[in-house]
């Protein structure tokens, strides 16, 4: 299972064509029409992600829509704010749009909707289409976060946006966030089941939204509705064969992106420009921001720090965060077993000569 969700979706990096004309999306090489899709669930970090892709795309010619405020069930009612390699007249997207003039799609949206795109079984690997050993049309690539830090994350973010009551020190933003979440389970709720907006949800990007609508219409008490929720979440990261990366481990991430990417390269030099991009996401020595949101000297880590100094108290946040942890405890199995899975596995690239052919370069 981990081997095929990262199994090489072979394409050419620098092909031929230009896709601002909208020439044709099927592989000119290779004869497929791969189509990546990455749900950006919030607070998790994407926004690194996004620029990867954007820098991806850019290199190697990809076309790239970033989209928000979908309403999670069409394409059509997402917003494009940005792409890349696109046709200068789209201002809006739709299915038909990015089936026809898109290699790649990233943003705030939820699992199934990409769906549309491509309506056929391969859109979702583990359906039973008939042909067990073909590559999914659409592959979903997701990033997910251990929920405290995400919490906290999130915390500091609405501050600093002024959606949320500022606090002006360290001290006073830890006993804010300790009066939240004890808050929070007084009235029985989990983070799964928070329902004010901008409410730090995984559920709101891992169900689709026909799953969403059934689980809302369960008479059932809110840990059991919550309970249902992950379970559909982590089903959902099985049924569509996730490509798994986890915020606090980047670089491992991007391996695990790069491998499954699996592009072929048209020359020497383009071979040199994809690994030094690669590099500078996988290198353990490349410095890099950190991960978090801060409010001048209240950073994510400095929050982390104080809060788990009260034993009492993270006892409670992390009975508050127990259903979220448990699908980021099944993502990070996904995740190394993925990640195992590349090391094991022996993958070569290739370089298209001026006769044609192709070449192998290695790994």
């Amino acid at each position: 299972m981990a081997a095929k969700a990262v199994e090489p979706t072979v394409w050419t990096c620098g092909k031929k064509g230009d896709r601002q004309k909208g020439d044709d999306a099927i592989d000119p090489i290779t004869n497929q029409r791969p189509f990546f899709a990455f749900v950006h669930v919030y607070k998790t970090g994407g926004t690194t992600v996004r620029k990867f892709f954007k820098e991806y795309a850019t290199i190697c010619k990809k076309s790239l829509a970033i989209v928000v405020h979908c309403d999670h069930s069409t394409a059509e009612k997402c917003k494009l704010i940005s792409s890349v390699n696109a046709p200068q007249n789209i201002e809006r997207v739709n299915s038909t749009i990015l089936h026809d003039h898109y290699d790649m799609l990233g943003g705030h949206f939820s699992f199934g909707m990409a769906d549309d795109i491509f309506p056929t079984a391969a859109a979702t690997p583990n359906n039973d289409s008939g042909n067990a050993t073909s590559t999914p049309q659409v592959r979903h690539m997701v990033f997910l976060r251990q929920p405290i830090t995400k919490f906290v994350s999130h915390v500091l973010y609405q501050q600093k946006q002024g959606n949320q009551n500022k606090t002006d020190t360290l001290e006073e933003t830890v006993e804010d966030i300790k009066k939240r979440v004890r808050n929070f389970r007084e009235d029985g709720e989990y983070i799964g089941s928070l329902k004010f907006p901008q409410a730090p949800l995984m559920f709101k990007h891992l169900l689709t939204q026909e799953q969403k609508k059934q689980s809302e219409n369960q008479e059932q008490t809110l840990e059991e509705l919550v309970a249902l929720k992950t379970q559909l979440a982590i089903d959902n990261l099985m049924q569509y064969n996730a490509i798994v990366g986890i915020t606090e481990m980047v670089p491992q991430s991007i391996e695990i992106f790069e491998h499954a990417l699996g592009q072929i390269v048209t020359s020497a030099s383009k071979k040199e420009k994809v690994q030094n991009f690669f590099s500078r996401y996988t290198d353990e020595d490349e410095p890099r921001k950190e991960n978090g949101s801060s409010r001048g000297s209240i950073s994510t880590g400095s929050v982390l720090k104080e809060l788990n100094k009260d034993d009492e108290f993270m006892a409670i946040f992390r009975e508050f965060v127990k259903y979220e942890q448990r699908i980021v405890d099944f993502a990070m199995d996904m995740h190394q077993k993925q990640y195992e899975a590349v090391k094991k596995g022996h993958f070569e690239r290739y370089v298209e000569s001026s006769d044609g052919s192709r070449a192998s370069v290695g790994m």
